[in-house]
């Protein structure tokens, strides 16, 4: 699936991925929100086997598939400190 990637100016750590033929203007307004301005960061053609930094393709294909977008968010980096140390 051809897909172009982008960004949002509100949340930079935040990417959405849509398909390469669908104009990033019909993404919800929620989401466009949520954003902010949209920047185009690249163009990736994601297939089930394709090897990516954080998402699964198979679950990206599939969203796009039933939503007509994806958005990967960044991972909680939690961090269990035991304050009486310090």
């Amino acid at each position: 699936m051809e897909c172009n990637i982008y960004k949002g100016k509100r949340k930079p750590d935040h990417y959405l991925f849509m398909p390469a033929d669908k104009p990033v203007k019909d993404i919800p307004d929620s989401i466009q929100q949520m954003l902010g301005e949209i920047e185009y960061v690249m163009n990736i053609d994601i297939t089930e086997e394709s090897k990516l930094a954080q998402s699964d393709p198979v679950t990206i294909i599939n969203m796009i598939s039933e939503k007509g977008f994806f958005i990967q968010i960044p991972p909680k980096n939690e961090v269990d400190i035991d304050t009486k140390e310090y």
